[in-house]
């Protein structure tokens, strides 16, 4: 699945938050996502560079998203007008879902670059082509982090509740993977936060 888009611009980048603080300033690794995907956003000439997330901290009412879209602006000099921000999504399923329906659809996109860890490579990629679909093409890229066996445990396990929770739906279905967040995934169904209702 990787490679595949290397020779084609792509039609936006999405980079994949991490953590910030109660002010909103990045850690080390958002820091790490956010230069990895400034550096291909450049070298590629992709047209629009995709923060996302929501303002999960209950010490602070800052969006990921935007203090992302802060520090792109303010360190890495990109252009705010070519940053667009998604402010629904609460963890990597929610950050495929989102951008698919609120910016690729409406915006016709059909090449897609996702930045993240790493250590997360896989996992973000396995996600975003079961949400997106095969109508999409998808590259996913790496910013390399220090990480130790704790976290890559912690990403087999987490690809394998994914699995479990949307066994059964049909790749790229909207109505299903909805259907599946509003029912059965912990960050959208209610059980710690309010449900999602699209």
């Amino acid at each position: 699945m990787r490679n595949k888009i290397e020779s084609i611009i792509p039609d936006a980048i999405i980079v994949l938050a991490n953590h910030m603080d109660a002010n909103g300033v990045l850690n080390i690794e958002s820091i790490a996502r956010a230069k990895k995907a400034v550096e291909i956003f450049n070298e590629k000439n992709i047209p629009y560079l995709v923060t996302s997330g929501w303002a999960y901290r209950k010490d602070s009412e800052i969006k990921i998203a935007d203090a992302f879209k802060h520090y792109l602006v303010e360190n890495l000099r990109v252009n705010p007008k070519k940053i667009l921000t998604e402010l629904n999504s609460r963890d990597t399923v929610g950050d495929a879902f989102f951008t698919k329906i609120n910016l690729a659809l409406p915006l016709s996109w059909k090449k897609i670059c996702v930045v993240t860890s790493n250590y997360h490579v896989e996992r973000a990629n396995e996600i975003f082509n079961l949400i997106y679909g095969n109508k999409f093409l998808i590259n996913t890229y790496g910013a390399d982090v220090i990480h130790d066996d704790s976290v890559v445990n912690n990403e087999l396990s987490s690809i394998n509740i994914f699995r479990k929770t949307f066994l059964g739906v049909e790749i790229g279905n909207d109505n299903q993977i909805l259907s599946r967040l509003q029912e059965a995934h912990p960050f959208y169904n209610g059980r710690f936060y309010d449900k999602i209702y699209i």
